[in-house]
């Protein structure tokens, strides 16, 4: 009888939470049996199913096998039943990963055996969640109010976590786990051609921080720094409006070269994780402009 093989269990909720995941699976897993968990929020039902197909068109065919679960009202008064459900099909993991701190979350932080946890980006609040619990551990910690009986929505111990994360945080190097997307390169077979333009990754900003920003005054900043003849302004999967000529991708901003087939002179945004992404991936510049 052959040992059976070590088990790790990922947490995602977003789509590059998905990508992230896939890179520490390939990169430290490959040989193992690899468990991936995607969470949808409980948003409008247009965005939710935005943010649902972008993470569906993340998931690739390596994965041991793959839960999705949808947040409804009622999936959350019974997600105690549901995280042990997974436990009796998981069992002990070696690693589990996790992209965020949501409720549902936390709740299998604390249900699921593990022997190591391990916190990937997922945009850089869900690291500073992480980095500020890190760093009062042991002084003080706020448990959440239980609102679903049975439920464990506490923060859970991140003492001994590590980050694999492409962020310089000031923390232990031996707490850090770089990621530099190496097995997501390994994708970008040749060189691709490069077009005169710049590709900017729009964000919610007025949504998010009630900040009205002047696109017409970005774009032509954007033209003259890098002295390039278009614009592409690409919305984020939450916005809803834009210049005339906005569009949206139906992928992931970190695939964009492998399914556009060019890169631009270089990319820009505001303050998006795609500052951190795509000149690992693709080795091309991302200028962050001020708001």
């Amino acid at each position: 009888m052959q040992p059976s093989r070590p088990v790790n269990l990922f947490l995602a909720c977003t789509p590059l939470q998905v990508l992230n995941a896939a890179e520490a699976r390939d990169r430290f897993h490959a040989d193992d049996d690899n468990f991936l968990v995607v969470f949808h929020s409980p948003r409008s039902a247009k965005k939710q199913t935005r943010l649902a197909e972008l993470a569906d068109d993340a998931i690739d065919s390596r994965w041991t096998r793959t839960w999705n679960l949808k947040l409804t009202r009622l999936s959350q008064l019974l997600f105690p039943f549901t995280a042990s459900r997974l436990r009796q099909q998981i069992g002990l993991c070696q690693c589990l990963y996790t992209g965020g701190f949501q409720t549902q979350q936390r709740h299998l932080l604390h249900s699921i055996p593990h022997q190591q946890l391990i916190v990937f980006d997922g945009g850089a609040g869900v690291l500073q969640t992480a980095v500020n619990s890190w760093r009062t551990q042991g002084t003080r910690q706020r448990r959440l109010k239980q609102l679903i009986p049975g439920q464990n929505t506490s923060l859970p111990d991140l003492s001994k976590a590590r980050f694999f994360t492409s962020y310089a945080l000031d923390m232990p190097a031996e707490s850090i786990i770089p990621n530099d997307y190496r097995i997501f390169r390994t994708q970008v077979s040749g060189k691709l051609p490069v077009r005169d333009e710049v590709v900017f990754f729009s964000q919610p900003l007025q949504r998010d921080l009630g900040l009205n920003i002047d696109i017409d005054a970005t774009i032509a900043a954007v033209l003259q720094y890098h002295k390039a003849s278009r614009c592409r302004w690409i919305l984020h999967p939450r916005e809803t409006e834009g210049p005339a000529d906005a569009e949206k991708l139906p992928f992931l901003a970190e695939f964009f070269g492998l399914r556009e087939g060019y890169l631009p002179i270089a990319f820009a945004t505001w303050m998006s994780s795609v500052a951190r992404s795509l000149p690992a991936i693709y080795g091309r510049p991302v200028t962050c402009f001020d708001i």
